[in-house]
């Protein structure tokens, strides 16, 4: 489910339907979108902020790179940030990491961290 939520939104959706009417998402309170967005309607608001034109870049958030299996319903993403600033031309290749959790067959929460060791870290994995 994860995977194909990843897959649905490096192609630019996002997938609302395979999300939960419930579903949470927040990232890092430095990210450019930290959240909460809540439900549907938050994950359409979400997204729109993750493609702002005005933040002025062209870069793909959600190339997936790893999943890690936590728990049966939770596990880290690994995903690479990739693009260049559109203003500023500053080119950006990075890792970034999310703990997402899957209930009943949709994607329930997703909360994104600036590197993977700080999402392994909050799901309670060590290196």
């Amino acid at each position: 489910m994860v995977r194909r939520w990843f897959d649905r939104l490096e192609t630019g959706d996002p997938g609302v339907e395979l999300c939960s009417p419930d579903i949470e998402i927040r990232n890092w309170s430095e990210s450019p979108t930290p959240g909460p967005f809540h439900g549907h309607k938050g994950v359409h608001r979400w997204w729109r902020g993750v493609n702002d034109p005005d933040i002025g870049t062209d870069i793909q958030m959600f190339s997936l790179e790893e999943v890690i299996e936590v728990d049966e319903h939770r596990v880290v993403t690994v995903q690479r940030a990739r693009g260049r600033g559109r203003s500023t031309g500053i080119e950006i290749d990075r890792p970034w990491g999310a703990v997402v959790t899957v209930r009943d067959g949709r994607v329930i929460s997703a909360v994104g961290y600036p590197t993977p060791d700080d999402a392994k870290q909050a799901a309670g994995l060590s290196e």
